[in-house]
């Protein structure tokens, strides 16, 4: 929508168009009767995504996950947990995913409310990628979307873009999302008492999942301009409170024999 001088389109075709086409979770699990023994399921918050225009808004934002093979780097189309929450407390979403069991990548961002509010957003420069094994309930934690920091002017939200973006031109340059996560805490979103018998596992996230961004659209690391720099395998368990950080393995040490002395003078 170029005549209306803000960048409206982008981000909604990104949505589309990340890791494949990653639709929405299929419908809601409502009893515990409706989980399956062979599949996995992911229990995850997403809260939304702040942005500051007239005073502090907050945007509703959706997250991807896909299948990865950590060897080829390659991810398969995954899910957005975006529709059908299991519980909500004003725009904070609790969501139940169902998934074959096996290795998980958090993959990108999508799904917005507002495209100007929370740009989608691939992870294929670094993220975390986790096991998930057949009848687990994984405890994912709460996740927080944020938009970027930039120091590029032209991704500042302001009223003059927004009212006289049709007259003059003027535009608002997206920028990428980034995610925090943390452990869940007594003031988030309340279990279903259904569901909050059942046990639950944290996931091991392992850093550095890197996969193709196929869209050709913005990209980030899953902790943006605070991933620079790390090394890939670090582990952690994000969303397990009181976890110490987890040390991966060494590489195993080679155990070739000593060479033989030459018998030669």
């Amino acid at each position: 929508m170029r005549g209306a001088g803000v960048r409206w389109s982008l981000a909604p075709l990104l949505s589309l168009s990340l890791v494949g086409i990653a639709p929405a979770a299929d419908a809601k699990i409502k009893t515990a009767d409706d989980m399956a023994a062979a599949k996995a399921y992911l229990l995850v918050e997403v809260d939304p995504v702040e942005v500051k225009l007239l005073g502090t808004s907050q945007i509703t934002t959706g997250v991807i996950f896909a299948p990865y093979d950590p060897t080829t780097r390659q991810v398969q189309a995954g899910v957005t947990a975006a529709k059908d929450p299991v519980a909500k407390d004003g725009k904070r979403r609790l969501y139940l995913i169902e998934i074959d069991p096996g290795t998980w990548v958090i993959a990108g961002t999508g799904a917005s409310g507002a495209p100007l509010g929370s740009a989608n957003t691939s992870f294929s420069l670094g993220s975390y990628h986790f096991e998930a094994k057949a009848g687990e309930l994984v405890d994912l934690g709460v996740f927080q979307p944020a938009r970027e920091d930039s120091d590029n002017p032209d991704t500042k939200m302001s009223v003059g873009k927004l009212l006289g973006g049709p007259l003059f031109g003027g535009r608002v340059e997206p920028v990428p999302n980034r995610l925090d996560i943390r452990p869940r805490g007594d003031g988030d979103v309340a279990v279903p008492a259904w569901l909050a018998g059942k046990p639950v596992t944290y996931p091991l996230f392992v850093y550095g999942a890197t996969f193709g961004n196929s869209t050709g659209g913005l990209v980030n690391r899953v902790d943006g301009k605070g991933g620079r720099g790390r090394t890939a395998g670090e582990a952690a368990y994000l969303s397990k409170p009181g976890q110490p950080p987890a040390t991966p393995a060494p590489e195993p040490v080679s155990a070739a024999p000593p060479a033989t002395p030459s018998s030669l003078p």
